[in-house]
């Protein structure tokens, strides 16, 4: 799609994006770094030719990739198990976890987050309850709709989780994260 039209061009941008902003201008508040906005109904529509014949690729090292992940996940497990204040996750027994993400919660998360972005670790929140983004809440929906869910979204931060993590790397993060918890 081309066009001349900037408020066309914004539009199709956001509708092509599941309707999400990280617009500063246009959020309706502020939670932090991580904070976005679905403000209207859209779609993804992002994948290309290109991008589906990489992950075809990628397949083909799936299971060393989870195998790291796993590692990754121990190594996290082991350095945060004693922690006050620290929530890490748990996976079901006889469950193999992926470890898409690493979802650690505690109820400083906002304090942690600028803490570690602060040191150049770039921890993330997954997920904002969908019916606190303002599309939906200009249906009708609001907070305390779905408690559970908003007090984990109050909680969850997302640490460093790749199979590409360095032990260094991840050594960083561990060490800073309990400095943080030792103050």
């Amino acid at each position: 799609v081309t066009t001349a039209r900037p408020e066309l061009y914004d539009r199709l941008l956001s509708l092509r994006s599941h309707g999400i902003t990280r617009d500063p201008a246009r959020l309706t508040r502020d939670d932090g770094g991580w904070y976005y906005e679905m403000q209207e109904l859209g779609f993804n529509y992002r994948l290309t030719d290109f991008q589906a014949a990489l992950g075809l690729s990628q397949l083909r090292r799936a299971d060393e990739d989870v195998a790291r992940r796993q590692a990754v996940a121990r190594r996290y497990d082991e350095a945060f198990s004693e922690i006050d204040g620290l929530v890490i996750p748990k996976a079901a027994v006889g469950i193999s976890h992926a470890y898409h993400l690493y979802i650690i919660r505690t109820s400083r998360r906002r304090e942690l987050y600028d803490h570690l972005r602060a040191n150049n670790i770039f921890a993330q929140v997954h997920y904002i309850p969908v019916h606190r983004q303002p599309y939906y809440e200009a249906l009708g929906w609001k907070a305390g709709d779905f408690p559970t869910a908003e007090n984990y979204y109050e909680q969850c931060l997302s640490l460093p989780m790749y199979p590409a993590l360095t032990g260094a790397d991840q050594q960083r993060v561990i060490e800073t994260i309990r400095k943080f918890f030792e103050r």
